[in-house]
């Protein structure tokens, strides 16, 4: 098959969306069909057999671009609209591979050509617009949603990442044809790298104390806030306990470290900064504990697959973007409070782990893996060649 794959992200970066379209990419690659790939104009290459990056045209000022929802999305969507339009109506495709919002203004345009388009909801845009706070006015987040209605209506196949999406879809478009497809790990096994986090631990300064381990943006949704408040309160038990930080951008960290600051933290809470994606190995192998501390959100943080291949401790938040997939089983799963995370990081860090990581990493192999993703995303492309 001939493919076009819109995304509205930056592509390669190590943030969710990007890395669920890699592994795509990678799916079709591997079952030997043709992709033009069409993505914003920042990020890394990727080389894959079949595939061909295409990259929506820049706008002067803006050179990248925030997770969720923000003003620069409107001129670089627009420019990506006109970009996708000339290549459907000039060119020739099997399939429309739509992400998120791009099936709005693809998905007409594949319809006027009778081309069968795919709907890959990444997200329930109407709710990600208003728990953002992006858009307040309520008939404002209506059309949207009723666009959303009629994108899930019209497609051929509408994929989702988790039962909460799937169930939003089906509530929304109950004859809609969904196929829900959980995201997976980048890699097929994880493989420690001993040498890189202790390369690591020398150069933050942290001895031989244990390590609590975030990965991920610094949005306000992610609930870092709340976790350096559980820092505070971890202290009191365990001294010897650190906090990393990985990821972010500058901004979000500057707030971040004036908190760390004020609550007299800055020798056991280190921000990395942004790392490229062959670090995150050592960044696990660094954790004791690995950490997901988010507030919202329904969606599985696709940061959870990477987590519980590692087999190691992993504390969460008891909401629904971490109990579609962990338990008490697999997992610490604490309230919304800094006292009660504060308290599953010190019975993870002072517990015997690993019952809870081997079930948490023989869940993934079973349920979650790279290959059980790939098999889906081919049948999907199976399903509309007959």
């Amino acid at each position: 098959m001939r493919i076009l794959l819109v995304s509205p992200q930056p592509f390669f970066r190590v943030r969710g969306t990007p890395i669920n379209i890699r592994n795509v990419l990678k799916a079709l690659s591997d079952a030997g069909h043709d992709v033009d790939f069409l993505c914003y104009p920042f990020g890394e290459d990727l080389r894959l057999p079949g595939l061909r990056i295409l990259r929506s045209p820049g706008v002067l000022g803006i050179k990248d671009i925030k997770v969720g929802p923000s003003p620069a999305k409107f001129p670089l969507d627009a420019l990506m609209a006109c970009r996708s339009t000339w290549l459907l109506l000039c060119g020739t495709y099997d399939v429309v591979h739509s992400v998120e919002e791009a099936v709005f203004f693809t998905a007409p345009i594949a319809r006027l050509k009778k081309i069968p388009y795919i709907y890959d909801m990444d997200s329930f845009i109407s709710d990600q617009l208003s728990y953002s706070g992006f858009i307040k006015w309520k008939p404002l987040l209506k059309g949207v949603e009723w666009m959303e209605k009629k994108a899930l209506n019209k497609a051929s196949c509408v994929i989702t990442v988790c039962q909460a999406l799937t169930d939003s879809a089906k509530r929304l478009a109950p004859e809609a044809s969904v196929v829900q497809i959980e995201d997976a790990p980048l890699e097929e096994s994880f493989f420690p790298d001993t040498e890189g986090a202790e390369a690591l631990r020398e150069q933050l300064g942290l001895g031989d104390r244990p390590c609590v381990v975030y990965t991920g943006n610094l949005e306000a949704y992610q609930g870092i806030p709340l976790l350096v408040e559980a820092m505070a309160e971890l202290r009191k038990k365990r001294e010897d306990a650190v906090l990393v930080i990985v990821g972010g951008e500058d901004r979000h960290r500057k707030i971040l470290e004036e908190q760390v600051v004020a609550l007299g933290l800055k020798n056991q809470i280190f921000f990395t900064g942004a790392l490229p994606m062959e670090k995150m190995p050592a960044c696990m192998t660094l954790a004791e504990v690995l950490v997901s501390p988010r507030v919202k959100g329904e969606n599985t943080a696709l940061k959870l697959y990477g987590y519980m291949q590692t087999g190691k401790a992993i504390v969460a938040t008891r909401l629904p973007t971490h109990t579609q997939i962990l338990d008490e089983s697999t997992s610490w799963l604490c309230e919304l409070d800094p006292l009660s995370m504060a308290q599953s990081l010190f019975e993870a860090l002072t517990s015997d782990s690993t019952t809870r990581g081997e079930k948490a990493a023989a869940l993934i192999e079973e349920k979650f893996g790279l290959a059980r993703f790939f098999k889906q995303i081919q049948e999907v492309y199976d399903s509309l060649s007959n």
